[in-house]
């Protein structure tokens, strides 16, 4: 029996599988195919499993091997072998219970911004992923279940990187689901407003970037999102807050929401984010840790965080503001660095 190349049941993940390619997907890459169908673009199963697979012949194409760069041809049969890799959460069985651990269950509470019957706004702290995957054991989505719960629906609304600490919206009902969904794309009216510390002096005149950003991929390799003229449209204004020498504290909207777009335009722009592990400067990162007695002289963590968010309630349609204070975490290093947030996005008991 053939399974239809967009619809493949968890359950079928753990024998072999035939799936027949259908016209949408002629033309395409296997190693892009097999990521999307099992999972592997969303963060649920490692990269390196899809390519190992396909090393080892274990895909096949109409009985033949398959390189990752084979393409695929409308009709083809595609054999799936068994995925064998189970991280500490299965992705292969996405009913099984998730186990949040108590001492984050107990901060919960403390990072909810605002709650009523048909949304959440939380405060997110940096490295807490949105939701499980590979090697991620559960993620802010099932830490609000549990918190709450499990009420009968509560959903992602948008998300940040694992790494950036700041507002996200949970909806609560499918209406209101919809209804945040289309604010957050690319022509809504949300409006999101981040804090980020740079390496460098922020040029003056630099206020706006609209560098086109592709993501890009190698084979096994996780994924970057690089400035290419072929790129899709991308468009970040920035204002400078405070700036030295040696940093640069920005406000920055967002006009698109690509994949790690501020990272990539402050990259681009010769001032990367600083603790930035992707796109930025070990280098300078290392060299402001040595130099800052109050940070212990470890190497900061990511430095970009959402701040604010403007969006009209799913229900009435009010408009909304949403403020969130900048990490404590950052505090040692604005002081190493001479800079000083505004009042707006202060810790309650930082003196400035």
């Amino acid at each position: 029996m053939n399974h239809r190349a967009d619809k493949v049941s968890a359950t079928s993940k753990s024998a072999v599988r035939r799936v027949t390619v259908e016209p949408q997907y002629a033309g395409q890459r296997i190693d892009n195919f097999l990521l999307r169908v099992l999972g592997a673009s969303h963060g649920e199963l490692p990269r390196s499993v899809i390519y190992r697979i396909l090393r080892t012949g274990e895909v096949r194409i109409n009985s033949q091997r398959a390189k990752p760069t084979t393409r695929l041809t409308a009709g083809d049969e595609i054999r799936i072998p068994p995925i064998r890799h189970i991280p500490g959460r299965d992705p292969l069985d996405p009913d099984a219970p998730v186990v949040v651990p108590d001492h984050w269950l107990n901060r919960a509470a403390a990072m909810i911004v605002f709650e009523d019957a048909e949304m959440l706004v939380v405060n997110k702290p940096g490295g807490l992923a949105v939701h499980g995957g590979s090697n991620i054991p559960f993620g802010l989505i099932d830490l609000m279940r549990q918190h709450l719960g499990h009420p009968p629906l509560l959903e992602l609304a948008h998300r940040i990187d694992r790494d950036t600490s700041g507002l996200v919206v949970l909806a609560k009902s499918l209406a209101a689901l919809g209804a945040i969904h289309e604010q957050f794309r690319p022509e809504g009216s949300a409006e999101k407003i981040y804090l980020t510390l740079v390496h460098g002096h922020w040029p003056d005149r630099l206020r706006r970037s609209d560098a086109p950003l592709r993501k890009w991929q190698g084979e096994g390799e996780a994924h970057r999102v690089v400035v290419d003229a072929q790129g899709k449209a991308a468009v970040t204004h920035f204002s400078i807050l405070a700036a030295n020498a040696h940093a640069s504290l920005l406000e920055v909207q967002l006009e698109t929401g690509r994949t790690h777009q501020i990272r990539v335009h402050t990259a681009h722009a010769g001032h990367p984010v600083i603790g930035d592990n992707k796109y930025g400067d070990r280098n300078l990162d290392k060299r402001l840790g040595q130099s800052s007695t109050s940070a212990s002289g470890v190497r900061p963590n990511l430095m970009l965080h959402a701040a604010a968010l403007k969006i009209r309630h799913p229900t009435d349609g009010t408009p909304r503001t949403f403020q969130a204070p900048v990490p404590e975490s950052w505090t040692p290093w604005l002081r190493t660095l001479h800079l000083h947030v505004p009042p707006e996005y202060r810790q309650p008991d930082t003196a400035d």
